[in-house]
């Protein structure tokens, strides 16, 4: 009884805290402040103009969810080519760590835009026929070549993920598998009861950052035309200036798509915030990567 009550427990971290609501009120304060007073007052045009959505919303809503398909298909890939590479990195195995040191050398050292170039041209030249003919075969070619641009963009994510994994690996000292073994864990139950909690608790900080970056890269797909928020507002600016629309609508797309960006990356940083306050571990709070 002593014990406990010098020792109280404490109780777990609220997920959506008074700090939180806060920010969020203030950013939804702000961002209407933005839209409704400082654009307007400065450039004469309102964000809300229904002629301008009129023109621009089927255009925005074609691009959005083109964004959230490259979203959806290259934030999971990312993830999971990452942690196999972040583990294998720190593999005793030589046959496991070599290769995966030369493909985090080899996509970290590449632009992005260069992988989107080479994965259109050549990618499908690389997808073997009968993969082609069974899988793919419903699909255009340039559709086809669009995707693997956008797995070359994961790719080139994992690559900077997987030195996250390795360092969150890393981080977690010896001891603690040693300490699991005496228990009378087995290595595999030690690694996915010891290990990885820990590994992804120190992850998740800097996953946030790699996350909104991946977010942001999908727009380099507009460079090969596919479908998505940046390709399909400039579409519309291509046919602006033919139209006799105001010039100031070429600021009023950028905007928009620059708040859509935010928005998009803000979520998705907020939402592991979440995470990494439930998974808080109270002695932890000085070790990060």
């Amino acid at each position: 009884m002593e014990t406990a009550a010098a020792f109280p427990l404490r109780a777990p971290p609220k997920l959506v805290t008074r700090l939180t609501i806060v920010h969020l009120v203030e950013m939804i304060l702000g961002g209407i402040l933005m839209v409704f007073v400082v654009l307007p007052s400065i450039f004469r045009f309102s964000l809300v103009s229904a002629s301008f959505w009129q023109i621009y919303g089927r255009f925005y809503v074609t691009g959005l969810f083109g964004t959230f398909f490259y979203v959806a298909l290259t934030l999971p890939l990312s993830v999971v080519l990452g942690f196999l590479m972040g583990w294998a990195r720190v593999s005793r195995i030589r046959v496991f760590s070599w290769p995966a040191s030369l493909y985090v050398n080899v996509f970290r050292g590449l632009p992005p835009l260069i992988l989107v170039i080479f994965a259109s041209l050549f990618g499908t030249n690389l997808v073997p026929q009968p993969i082609m003919d069974r899988f793919l075969s419903g699909f255009r070619r340039g559709d086809i070549a669009v995707g693997l641009a956008a797995i070359a963009i994961a790719m080139h994510s994992s690559a900077y993920q997987a030195e996250i994994f390795r360092a969150g690996f890393q981080s977690v000292p010896k001891g603690q598998q040693e300490a699991a073994q005496a228990l009378g864990l087995r290595p595999w139950q030690g690694m996915m009861h010891v290990i990885l909690p820990q590994t992804f608790r120190l992850s998740l900080p800097p996953l946030g950052n790699e996350f909104a970056v991946l977010i942001k890269d999908t727009s380099i797909l507009a460079a090969i035309s596919g479908t998505e928020l940046v390709a399909k507002s400039r579409d519309l600016l291509g046919i602006l200036p033919a139209s006799g629309f105001p010039i100031v609508w070429i600021f009023a797309v950028w905007t928009v798509v620059a708040l859509t960006y935010f928005v998009l990356t803000y979520s998705v940083t907020r939402g592991l915030r979440l995470l990494e306050r439930k998974f808080h571990t109270p002695g932890l709070e000085s070790i990060s990567l």
